[in-house]
């Protein structure tokens, strides 16, 4: 199971994604959803998720600007936007994918896919070291 937020400023957005993960990603457990950056940060830090999904363009900072707050960050990171311009911008973040809104059931699966194999990498990784 993957530990996974969503933010997003808008409703319908939201809607439509947490239906998609419901049907097509069982795999993502979403416990929480902020609509603003502000609300997102303290909704990361509360919830320590693995996986957070986030929109570029929103109220009281952008995505950007939430990801640098947040420096360095633990968590992977999947892009939902309707702005293809950023997508230099999330590279550098190491982002797992960005989709663009609407987003493709396909492209969505494959992301998550991603996610877990970047966590098991990981968790061998920890367990390595250990």
């Amino acid at each position: 199971m993957i530990n996974a937020v969503l933010i997003d400023d808008e409703p319908k957005n939201v809607k439509v994604l947490k239906g998609m993960l419901e049907e097509f990603c069982p795999q993502v457990h979403l416990t929480g959803e902020a609509d603003n950056s502000r609300s997102g940060k303290k909704l990361i830090l509360e919830k320590k998720p693995e996986l957070v999904f986030l929109d570029i363009e929103m109220p009281y900072g952008n995505g950007f600007d939430l990801l640098n707050d947040l420096m360095p960050i633990d968590f992977e990171v999947i892009f939902v936007t309707a702005h293809d311009e950023y997508m230099l911008q999330a590279l550098q973040f190491s982002a797992v994918d960005y989709l663009m809104k609407p987003v493709d059931e396909d492209r969505l699966k494959e992301a998550v896919q991603r996610v877990e194999a970047r966590l098991k990498g990981k968790r061998s990784s920890r367990q390595t070291e250990t």
